[in-house]
């Protein structure tokens, strides 16, 4: 007995928490409620109205028949007023009793059904043309009673519970259905939007509240989409920038550490040669020896710093507002004509190939520094008798502007790191042209503030440097 005490409880309890945590339920319930009850008030009032209302309706009915025949009677004979009364005791379902001190005539039949019996009765008297004789008119009504039409709604009363509570189910099983299913529409919504899935349409066409909450609802989820998406993209931005600056940042570390390192000897030799000289130490007392020698070590140092003080103004400045309309043939004409002195003392012939005439916007300054160190490079690494070419290769998709010197190549294991600032493939040679080993890392610095995508890599003749131009 305890157990199913203990397991009616469970039930109880169950039952209860799915009524307060459903909606469409609950809704249920109110409208059923709702309906039943009203229901039942209506059909009690009813039950108290309708019997005394057809009562009263029925005797005023009755008393203007009555007064109406009674009019006509007056003027008519005996025998056709007793037709006339006993047209109208059928017409009116009712008995009359005409009577005079000879007699009396009854007209209509009285049934002895249980619920047909007289309600009221109205009492005159007439005088007929052919008779001076008054006459009483006794008429009674044969309408069913209102306790009679009482008795009877309280007999199917059972019956009209019923059908109560049946229409009741099914208008709030409709109510709930119709008012909750978007309800519950919108929430499963809600909940999607809590977990920032914005891949969703609410489909719920209406008019009234819950069409206007829909429609906000996709309003506010398409804006919510279109910031997160800004969002994710700013996010990857600023991820990217981050990744940049961590990147350029260390670039620059190890820049001024190489650039330290590259001022670090030239300082010691010049600095062991003046100190030297001025306590005379040996040879060093030979002045025109080794001042030579010093200014030559103070002219790399003045070099190295003024292409460091370059390559911080070019990382610092603003490109936009220093760019201009520029002929790619004719600065590559400039270059040729600046270089050609040092590939005449090299026997080297430098071979120009550009059809079109291209313009480019561009920092004019910069642009020349870039193409000087990248034609210059070419020329003073190329062996003396070689060649080197310029052409501009063109295609549907892009142009590439291709310097080629001929006769040596890089290794392959030293290409990727040709851009770094002082990296030497030869260090000998390099030494030999006498180059800071900027040239590259300029040119790079260059490109890159124009956007200005570029390659090095080995050909069957040598190295070539490529420039891609848009």
């Amino acid at each position: 007995m305890g157990i199913i005490l203990k397991r009616s409880e469970g039930w109880d309890i169950e039952l209860r928490k799915k009524i307060k945590n459903s909606l469409s339920v609950k809704v249920f319930l109110w409208v059923f409620s709702a309906l039943t009850i009203c229901s039942m008030l209506i059909y009690g009032i009813v039950l108290t109205v309708l019997p005394k209302q057809y009562q009263v309706t029925s005797d005023k009915q009755l008393d203007a028949n009555t007064e109406f025949l009674v009019s006509k009677l007056q003027g008519m004979r005996y025998e056709e007023a007793v037709n006339e009364i006993y047209n109208f005791c059928i017409q009116n379902n009712s008995t009359a009793i005409l009577s005079d001190d000879n007699g009396a005539m009854s007209f209509g039949e009285i049934k002895t059904e249980e619920l047909t019996v007289a309600t009221s009765s109205i009492a005159t008297t007439v005088i007929f043309s052919d008779s001076k004789t008054e006459y009483a008119l006794i008429i009674s009504s044969l309408s069913q009673t209102a306790d009679v039409i009482l008795s009877l709604m309280l007999r199917f009363l059972p019956v009209v519970f019923v059908i109560i509570l049946l229409l009741s189910s099914l208008s709030a099983f409709i109510c709930s259905k119709v008012i909750v299913s978007p309800i519950a529409k919108i929430s499963q919504i809600s909940k999607r939007m809590t977990l920032l899935d914005m891949t969703w349409k609410c489909d719920i066409e209406s008019n009234d509240e819950i069409g206007v909450l829909a429609s906000s609802l996709n309003t506010m989820a398409s804006r919510l989409q279109t910031t997160m998406e800004e969002l994710e993209n700013a996010n990857k931005q600023l991820t990217a920038d981050v990744k940049k600056f961590q990147t350029l940042e260390g670039q620059r570390r190890n820049f001024f550490a190489a650039v330290s390192h590259e001022l670090k000897t030239p300082l010691t030799i010049l600095k062991g040669q003046i100190e030297n000289m001025m306590l005379g130490y040996g040879d060093y007392q030979n002045h025109e020896k080794y001042l030579p020698e010093a200014l030559k070590a103070t002219e790399d140092i003045e070099c190295l710093v003024k292409e460091i003080i370059t390559i911080s103004k070019m990382e610092s400045m603003d490109l936009e507002d220093t760019l201009q309309e520029v002929s790619l043939k004719q600065t590559i004409n400039d270059t040729i004509q600046a270089i050609l002195p040092l590939a005449q003392d090299k026997d080297i012939q430098i071979h120009q190939n550009i059809s079109t005439d291209m313009v480019l916007s561009i920092n004019l300054g910069l642009w020349n520094k870039a193409l000087s160190n990248i034609v210059g490079n070419a020329v003073r690494h190329s062996p003396c008798g070689k060649d080197v070419f310029i052409t501009l290769q063109s295609s549907e998709t892009r142009n590439a502007l291709v310097i080629e010197n001929t006769g040596v190549i890089i290794p392959e294991t030293d290409l990727s790191h040709m851009f770094t600032p002082f990296y030497r493939a030869d260090k000998s040679r390099n030494k030999a042209t006498g180059g800071s080993g900027l040239g590259l890392y300029i040119v790079k610095t260059i490109l890159d503030l124009h956007g200005m995508t570029y390659c090095i890599k080995n050909t069957e003749q040598g190295v070539a440097f490529s420039l891609y131009l848009n």
